[in-house]
């Protein structure tokens, strides 16, 4: 027996010391977004730290699964030289893949503000342009590289090995054999305990770290190869009943209807979204000298603005169902790359093209990219215009596709061939990472704090540029042009850092004939809101479904809603709500410019109260609709009375 419990020291050993490097990649995690968490102190950090063990364990559990099993035979195979080779690379392989995870989200975390999820190795993501970038990547973060390089390197080399002779070997006698299978039962289940993460009735998920940690600090307790393995597969979204059928429709209903008996106003319509432009970065938005988006702030001086517009997730795949189709980043995987991409969707531009409108979403990138040819598509959208239609691949950045200048010059070249009525959409892209910029334009916008921010000035003077051209075509009289951005970047200020601020984004309305279409709007705004908008200001005369409500009626109820993390957040007018599906987790409100944290088990606030209840709404409404394919009219959410 002494040589099979050798056997399992060395099992132990080697736990443990995925275990030390998991936590390693966890302090690297910390170290690399140090200025994300900034508001903890040593002692939060460390508890948060313990708190993150549990994860840690679970994962180590899950993905070792397979390695204790074989490590848990009798000896008669355990002694075998071969046989430790074996279980040498199915230990060493899967959890460098573990650390590898950690280490690339140790940079991807900036940008997303959650940690990865499955979604990030769909094709969507690890398509071409991911090839493509990966020398970028590299180039930027080699000190990462080098890192991993260094921990593969330490992992390998610290791998506790095997000694023959360590013990004499047992007979393998059939005591032996029988007593060591009944230990390694016992080892197997013992392993199983760890990835459920305790004896508790269920196993935890990436929702259970709300226990431990403010929404905004989640992620430090999280490790990424769990919420990968977590949300690995995952299909259906659950039912939840907060309400009945009837309490559900008079607390949130998706179906609107805005048309009246007036005649539909065909006026055109052009739909800007730009790349990772955060509110922060306008000086118009934040009554500062500094600007570095001079040319959209003099467009939101003539139009409608939103001063309180929100986006409804942290990347640019989860934009386009938000905007074109009022659907926001509710769960684990976004809408592109879920199962839900099945069913039957409108958007702005299918309701549009029944009313005899010429459709087209433009995007400088790799066709295929993100999945956006294919969602633009499946909403009814009739033309799609990406990489492969451009006419002078000299223009291309060599990373990500054209740059935003020559894009949008063309872009507005091609709307000045299009018949009218029309709905054209441009989505930019050089404000994304690497941020390269022409030759021409290099050294000319200022660069601030952030690494992003001189990419931001050269997609100003462009999105200005596009404009100049516009003013001048006979259709720029007879359009409503709507600018947003797909989501927020790098921030400063701590405000925009924020389970808020990180949100905040320009929405602005422009129609140079309409004087009435200018000014403030002050309630709080959301990506989703987008869609109704349109279709409310042209008068459109159907029914359809939307999570969000014009920003014109001001009856709605006025919200931003988001997920991550297993968190359901809603914004609303200064109150942020996080909700983990059952309990309210967070509430706070702003004052002074600062989120103040309120006490969720006291007594709530009445806002606090009626908040949740509408994020409750929208959630029964999302999850019922999009698993019973009732996202058009017609196709009422039923769910079982209480």
């Amino acid at each position: 027996m002494r040589d099979y419990l050798y056997h399992q020291y060395l099992l132990a050993q080697r736990l443990f010391l995925i275990m030390i490097f998991m936590t390693l990649t966890r302090v690297v995690f910390y170290i690399m977004n140090f200025h994300l968490f900034s508001s903890l102190n040593f002692s939060e950090v460390l508890l948060h730290f313990m708190y993150g063990m549990r994860f840690d364990l679970a994962t180590i559990a899950l993905a070792n699964i397979s390695y204790v099993l074989f490590s848990s035979l009798p000896t008669v195979v355990l002694n075998r030289p071969w046989y430790q080779l074996f279980l040498k690379y199915l230990f060493i392989v899967p959890n460098i893949i573990l650390l590898a995870i950690n280490m690339v989200d140790c940079k991807f975390y900036e940008f997303e503000g959650k940690r990865l999820t499955a979604d990030f190795f769909n094709k969507e993501w690890l398509g071409n342009d991911f090839v493509t970038l990966l020398p970028e990547f590299i180039k930027d973060y080699w000190y990462a590289v080098l890192l991993f390089a260094v921990l593969t390197f330490l992992f390998i080399y610290l791998y506790p090995k095997y000694s023959q002779n360590k013990f004499q070997n047992s007979p393998s006698k059939l005591y032996n054999i029988v007593v060591q299978s009944l230990l390694g039962v016992i080892i197997i289940g013992l392993t199983i305990v760890l990835g459920r993460g305790g004896f508790q009735l269920k196993p935890i998920s990436i929702i259970t770290a709300a226990r431990y940690a403010a929404p905004e600090n989640i992620a430090l307790v999280l490790n990424s190869p769990f919420t990968v393995i977590k949300t690995f597969g995952r299909q259906s979204l659950p039912n939840p009943e907060y309400f009945t059928e009837e309490e559900l429709s008079k607390t949130f209903n998706p179906e609107q209807h805005y048309g009246d008996s007036l005649p539909m106003n065909k006026k055109n319509v052009v739909l800007i979204i730009l790349e990772s432009f955060g509110k922060e970065y306008s000086g118009f938005l934040n009554e500062k000298r500094t600007t570095y988006t001079p040319k959209f702030d003099s467009i939101m001086q003539l139009g409608l603005t939103c001063t309180q517009g929100y986006s409804n997730g942290k990347r640019s795949i989860e934009a386009l169902p938000s905007i074109m189709s009022g659907i926001p980043s509710l769960m684990d995987n976004a809408f592109i790359t879920s199962s839900y991409t099945s069913i039957h969707i409108e958007s702005i531009g299918s309701l549009l093209k029944k009313q005899g409108y010429y459709t087209a979403f433009y995007h400088g990138g790799k066709n295929g990219t993100m999945g956006f040819d294919n969602f633009i598509k499946l909403s009814g959208i009739e033309n799609y215009f990406g990489l492969d239609e451009y006419p002078n691949l000299a223009d291309n950045d060599g990373n990500w596709g054209i740059f935003d200048e020559p894009y949008l010059t063309y872009f507005c070249n091609e709307i000045s061939q299009m018949q009218e009525p029309f709905f054209a959409s441009v989505f930019t892209l050089s404000s994304h990472h690497p941020y390269q910029l022409p030759l021409s334009h290099q050294g000319k916008y200022p660069k601030g704090n952030l690494v992003n921010l001189e990419s931001i000035g050269y997609a100003d003077f462009s999105l200005g540029k596009f404009f100049q051209l516009a003013a001048k075509q006979p259709w720029f009289s007879n359009t409503v042009f709507v600018l947003c951005a797909d989501h927020t970047a790098q921030a400063d200020e701590e405000f925009y850092k924020s389970t808020m601020g990180k949100f905040a984004i320009p929405i602005v309305f422009y129609a140079p004939t309409d004087t009435a279409l200018v000014g403030i709007n002050n309630t709080t705004c959301q990506q989703a809101d987008i869609f109704p908008s349109i279709l409310d200001y042209l008068n459109y005369p159907g029914p359809f479904i939307t999570f969000g409500h014009s920003i014109f009626d001001t009856n709605a109820p006025r919200g931003a809603v988001s997920y991550s993390n297993g968190l359901y957040q809603l914004i609303h007018d200064n109150w942020v709500i996080n909700f983990n599906g059952k309990h309210l987790i967070s509430a706070e409100q702003l004052v002074d410019g600062k989120l103040i944290n309120i006490d969720v088990t006291a007594q709530l606030p009445e806002k606090v109260t009626q908040t949740e209840k509408l994020l409750k709404a929208i959630i029964q409404q999302f999850n019922i609709r999009l698993e019973k394919n009732q996202m058009t009219v017609g196709k009422p959410a039923t769910t079982k009375t209480k």
